[in-house]
């Protein structure tokens, strides 16, 4: 995803990308038992790819809003004028959100995109839009007051996918009991394709559904 003046192609751009795996996730979420190998390759491809698609969007979005970009209702947003190119944007997010490299560096902007922030917690673009200033700084901290878990539950579940050894699949396991899910089928996969308690879709539906919230009010 790329930087842009208008908020409507980023939005399309990020919700076109995330639905198409919201689809996969479902097909996979309804296999039988018996096909298992599938989910496993399905939820693990998803999973890793709703995580990286969002750390995109959430990257470019911040971006935007030194283009003096245009939401969807039509608002502009605006930033402080002294962020003149996105080497300064990343600047500021890293002396924001990651201070000591910042300092370390003296001044130094040749940031790799390793070095920067993680983007996919919703603190990075909160506390970076605030560093520079931007204009629609309340309706991003409004967005991110979605109650959900997904962002920081995905990531546990893309760590265990990305690395697969007994750490990574103790913690992702450990997020079941907070959704009402027995562990008893013991695999992450499993927890992911089953329904948290009171609700008839399946968990990493209910994430894709939050993060698309989220996404069409950061967009708005």
């Amino acid at each position: 995803m790329r930087p842009t003046k208008d908020f409507n192609v980023l939005y399309r751009t990020a919700t076109n990308r995330i639905n198409k795996l919201r689809l996969l996730a479902q097909t996979s979420s309804l296999r039988p038992a018996n096909e298992f190998t599938n989910s496993n390759r399905e939820i693990s491809y998803v999973v890793i790819e709703l995580h990286t698609a969002y750390s995109n969007f959430a990257r470019a979005y911040f971006l935007s809003c030194i283009l003096k970009p245009t939401t969807i209702s039509g608002v502009k947003i605006v930033c402080n004028p002294t962020i003149g190119n996105f080497i300064d944007a990343i600047d500021a997010s890293m002396k924001a959100c990651r201070n000591r490299t910042w300092v370390s560096a003296r001044g130094n902007k040749n940031w790799t995109q390793r070095d920067e922030p993680s983007w996919h917690q919703p603190s990075i673009l909160i506390n970076s839009s605030q560093e520079i200033d931007c204009s629609n700084q309340t309706d991003i901290s409004s967005a991110f007051s979605v109650p959900t878990s997904a962002f920081e539950d995905l990531t546990k579940f893309r760590n265990f996918f990305a690395h697969r050894n007994k750490n990574t699949m103790k913690i992702a396991l450990g997020v079941a009991s907070q959704y009402g899910i027995s562990t008893t089928p013991n695999h992450p996969v499993k927890i992911l394709c089953s329904p948290s308690l009171g609700r008839s879709q399946a968990l990493i539906l209910d994430w894709f559904d939050d993060i698309n919230l989220v996404i069409e009010l950061l967009c708005q």
